[in-house]
């Protein structure tokens, strides 16, 4: 505890380190409030924009769907009222008397709503009109500095009546205003007239022109709304504006018109997009004609006084923010002002005076941190005082530690060298176990032929031995006893054994079958002792190997592993058939050439054969019913080895111990653990592998060799 305490103070002390702060907790605590302040208004704002947004919306949409109810039902009426008056005309010509046409005439002439009136017929036959009646308002003309002939000569060559629309749709209105005209629309009514037989006689068309003074004060009544009518074919008929009524502006494209007249909705409102602008819409069908009456206002003009209100916020907003963050600087003030002065106290402590105190009047936090901090001080100044008595005495400990350890080094170094001899004692006798298994295989075999040969001498040359022996006895008695004569005599007896020959040519066989036996031991004895020498240069030069510590052999060369496996069968051949076990061979077709030392492969292979040979001696099988056998072929780029035994298999606890250094389950006299172990480094050591495919206990066991295949050596490289 007490140099926990003391650490933090002297490492201050010595890195002259400054409590300064990067980022003061006053600028913190107003970045936040004014941070939230902020975030608050935004939010408060945002919802404020989308709730007035939405009312102005749904108020727009109510004042044009009234304006367009009230338009469409006031032009409903005229066109209805106009209507029945063309009808009414139309009769009172047909049956036309004096005192009807006067009564026309003051029913027409002085008519609020109706500009002019005319009455054309057709024949049934030539389908050509011809205007028959007439009756104009003269004052409206008038008003307007035209004319009489003005509907007569100057607007047909404008506007034409089209007497065949009007003929198929019965009821035709259409756009009757042209430049330096009155502002009119024209109303057309067909009637078919029948004779006295009751045949369609005459086709009538009656028109009417009717005055757009009062429409256009209905339109303009509305300040913020733009409301006009259009045609059957969409284009403007009654506008505000003259001009628009004068360029007949096309509304076909308008998405509220295509909307509702697709959907043969009379009436209804509608947010769309239409010449560039944003518009809120009204529609309403007028029933006659297929009018229509349009009242839209632009969303930036509706919703300018939301805009308006969300300036007049952010200026308030701005204003409470800013009397907040001045609030805020004075609360901040107050709260960091009894900081300052513990971190000056601790500037003085991190400097080593452990004298400084705190004097904090408050009753918060700041005053409990405050008075632990002077108690703090009180405590690290009293673990100082006894640091340095402690100190004192660790000095006078630390020099008589001192002595003892340079005498403990003494006897440590000493160890240490007992050390290193007793290691190299050891790594001597890992490579003599090593050298003492390497060379224990090649032995073997070397002794075992041997054997073979000692036992052949034994049992062959011996026989042939006595045999001559035995003639040469026989010739010697019959020389001595009988003469030369005698002896020649005798040799032409007839032999005891096969009558059909004589005694000479008895003799003379059995000389000639000795020398046949003595070629084909003398071959034989050749190739044992050339087979002696080789596992004696394999001895030889495993102990050069282990006399320079060298685990692998660099020289590698071009083999067919199908021949190297053959020469390994051919080492342990006498092993197997000693313990009369079979060895199979089964290989390839095809020459597989691999990069190896052909030595340590050999090592590898009757290393593995011994392993297998073993095993099947454990297992105890009958004679001729234990075998091992060594396959070879090709798994992709690999070629594939596979000594296989039916012996006693191996453990599951074993299995994976097989390449453990000086792991064995045989008897030290059979074995040392290094075989598997080296085996695979000299595998390892061409670029491939040896592992344990598959093992059962009882059943026998499987070995797999892998190497990487190389292409085919040249003749002179297979040759050598």
């Amino acid at each position: 505890m007490i140099f926990q305490a003391n650490f933090p103070i002297r490492r201050l002390k010595n890195r002259g380190m400054s409590l300064k702060p990067k980022f003061s907790i006053r600028y913190k605590i107003l970045s936040v409030v004014t941070a939230l302040l902020m975030a608050a208004i935004a939010m408060y704002l945002a919802l404020a924009m989308r709730i007035f947004k939405m009312d102005k919306q749904e108020l727009v949409f109510d004042l044009n769907s009234s304006v367009v109810s009230t338009v469409s039902t006031e032009i409903s009426s005229q066109l209805r009222g106009v209507s029945d008056k063309l009808r009414l005309f139309t009769l009172l010509h047909v049956d036309s008397t004096d005192a009807r046409r006067s009564l026309v005439r003051e029913i027409f002439e002085n008519d609020p709503l109706l500009a002019r009136i005319e009455l054309y017929e057709a024949h049934v036959s030539s389908g050509d009109y011809k205007l028959v009646s007439k009756i104009a308002d003269k004052s409206f003309l008038d008003s307007y500095g035209q004319s009489e002939d003005f509907f007569e000569s100057t607007l047909p060559k404008v506007r034409n009546i089209p007497f065949q629309s009007i003929q198929s749709e019965s009821f035709k209105v259409w756009n009757a205003t042209i430049k330096d005209g009155p502002p009119v629309f024209a109303v057309g009514l067909s009637m078919i007239q029948d004779g006295k037989s009751g045949v369609p006689e005459k086709m009538l068309a009656a028109v009417a022109y009717v005055k757009l003074d009062g429409l256009l004060k209905t339109l303009t009544a509305s300040r913020v709304t733009e409301t006009f009518v259009v045609d059957s074919e969409g284009r403007t008929l009654i506008h505000p504006n003259l001009n628009k009524i004068l360029e007949r502006t096309d509304y076909s494209g308008a998405p509220i018109l295509k909307e509702f007249r697709s959907n043969k909705i009379s009436k209804g409102v509608m947010e769309f997009d239409f010449g560039g602008k944003s518009l809120l819409g009204a529609y309403a069908s007028v029933g006659f004609g297929n009018l229509g009456v349009i009242s839209q206002v632009p969303s930036e003009k509706a919703f300018a006084a939301v805009q308006q209100l969300v300036t007049r916020s952010i200026l308030f907003a701005s204003i409470v923010v800013t009397l907040t963050f001045i609030a805020t600087v004075f609360f901040s003030r107050t709260l960091t002002q009894p900081l300052f002065k513990l971190m000056g106290a601790m500037q003085k402590v991190s400097q080593g005076d452990l004298s400084a105190a705190l004097q904090v009047k408050s009753h918060d936090e700041i005053a409990v941190l405050s008075q632990a901090f002077n108690k703090m001080t009180i405590d690290l100044k009293t673990s100082r005082d006894q640091i340095e008595e402690i100190n004192r005495e660790l000095e006078n400990k630390v020099a008589d530690r001192t002595r003892k350890l340079e005498m403990q080094n003494r006897a440590v170094k000493e160890a240490q060298e007992a050390l290193l001899r007793t290691t190299r004692l050891a790594s001597v006798g890992e490579i003599a176990g090593r050298t003492a298994h390497e060379v224990l295989n090649p032995l073997t075999s070397l002794m075992t032929r041997v054997q073979k040969v000692q036992k052949r001498l034994n049992e062959e040359v011996n026989g042939h031995k006595n045999l001559l022996g035995e003639i040469l006895s026989a010739w010697k008695d019959d020389v001595k006893q009988k003469g030369m004569e005698g002896f020649l005599k005798s040799l032409e007896e007839k032999s005891s054994v096969d009558p059909k020959l004589t005694l000479l040519e008895e003799d003379l066989q059995n000389i000639n079958q000795v020398f046949q036996h003595w070629d084909s031991d003398l071959g034989t004895l050749e190739k044992d002792t050339q087979f002696v020498l080789q596992q004696a240069n394999r001895i030889e030069r495993i102990l050069r190997q282990m006399r320079s510590l060298s685990a692998v052999s660099g020289n590698r060369v071009r083999h067919d592993l199908n021949q190297v496996l053959h020469d390994s069968v051919n080492i342990v051949a006498d092993l197997f058939s000693k313990a009369k076990i079979e060895i199979k061979e089964k290989y390839h077709g095809e020459p597989l050439w691999v990069m190896i030392d052909r030595d340590e492969m050999i090592q590898v292979l009757t290393n593995v054969l011994r392993n297998a040979l073993h095993a099947v001696i454990d297992a105890k099988k009958a004679p001729k019913e234990g075998y091992v056998q060594i396959s070879s072929g090709i798994s992709g780029a690999k070629v594939c080895v596979d000594i296989t035994d039916n012996g006693s298999g191996i453990s599951k606890e074993n299995q994976g111990k097989l390449f453990e250094s000086q792991f064995s389950t045989k008897s030290p006299e059979l074995g040392t653990g290094l075989g598997l172990s080296i085996s695979r480094r000299f595998v390892r050591a061409f670029h491939g592998d040896l592992y344990l495919s598959s093992s059962e206990p009882g059943q026998g066991t499987t070995f797999r060799i892998e190497i990487p295949m190389v292409a085919e050596a040249k003749k002179d490289e297979a040759a050598a």
